[in-house]
């Protein structure tokens, strides 16, 4: 075990980070290999993801590795769970007028919204009986399969819609463009639209998802950090898209993939290889071996 001094805090995201795509839903070998290694070795490993409560438990599940003290960073930064036994640390709510008003938004634009409940609800994801583009309609089916809990309505507004996590969607780039600025123009002190480019469809496909405006990874990894005890200069944060720049921001070292937007790689400490060829693992791997980061690092 590493002395308390030497101990870091590691956050890797999951969805381009640990899998291919947000369609996956199995743990390779050597990712749960290599995320035992960096807890073995004495640091704190968070999953850091958009996912929420009910995917990444299926997830880890699916994957026959679910210690019940694995620290989750969930939905962007929304709901941060830590402790052992897991407990739920801190929890951004939209009120069911934000949702209401959030669901007309993105009806104007023509896209399709996804309202995910509170965990305490269920996590249920609701969405209405509409026509989906390719991209929606293959994360919907994969989520039916693999985590459940998705409720399909004829009119969203017709329901009651109490407090949600999170209204979102996936659609083509221009028209999430333009449902974020209409957003941000009319509830931007309240709400804040996080971006991130679709693992599938050849860069033409964005998410927009819709949160408190105190949510970001960056602020629910401080949460973590603050609850574990470990400052944020000796934070590592690992993943692939524009959601995790503001964990790359906070963290003293940050770690793209190859193949992350320019933006992503730009403000990393350092690029590793794709999902699929191991790099985050590698990375994992070197850090419970204590071959990085290095105090000249530092």
């Amino acid at each position: 075990m590493n002395p308390e001094k030497n101990r870091l805090l590691v956050a890797v995201d999951v969805d381009g980070t640990l899998l291919d795509t947000e369609f996956d839903d199995v743990l390779r070998p050597r990712e749960i290999a290599a995320l035992k290694a960096v807890r073995a070795a004495g640091h704190v490993l968070a999953l850091c993801t958009g996912r929420n409560l009910n995917s990444a438990r299926a997830l880890l599940q699916n994957s026959g590795w679910f210690p019940d003290d694995l620290p989750m960073v969930l939905l962007n930064g929304a709901v941060v769970w830590g402790d052992s036994p897991r407990r739920k640390l801190s929890c951004n709510k939209l009120d069911s007028k934000r949702v209401r008003r959030l669901v007309e938004l993105f009806r104007t634009h023509e896209t399709v919204p996804m309202v995910y409940g509170t965990d305490d609800t269920g996590g249920h994801l609701h969405h209405e009986t509409r026509p989906l583009n390719d991209v929606l309609g293959r994360y919907l089916d994969a989520r039916r399969g693999s985590v459940g809990a998705v409720r399909v309505v004829d009119d969203l507004l017709a329901i009651e819609l109490p407090q949600a996590l999170e209204v979102g969607t996936i659609d083509e780039k221009d028209r999430i463009m333009a449902l974020t600025a209409a957003i941000t123009r009319e509830m931007g002190d309240v709400v804040k639209v996080i971006n991130t480019r679709s693992t599938i469809g050849g860069g033409a496909y964005y998410w927009a998802e819709v949160f408190d405006r105190a949510t970001d990874k960056g602020a629910g990894l401080r949460i973590l950090a603050d609850f574990v005890g470990i400052s944020m200069d000796k934070a590592v944060a690992i993943g692939d898209n524009f959601n995790d720049l503001d964990m790359f921001a906070a963290a003293r070292w940050s770690v793209a993939m190859a193949g992350s937007p320019d933006e992503v790689l730009n403000q990393a400490d350092l690029v590793t290889g794709t999902a699929a060829e191991g790099g985050a693992a590698l990375i994992l791997e070197r850090i419970a071996a204590g071959h990085w980061p290095t105090i000249e690092e530092r």
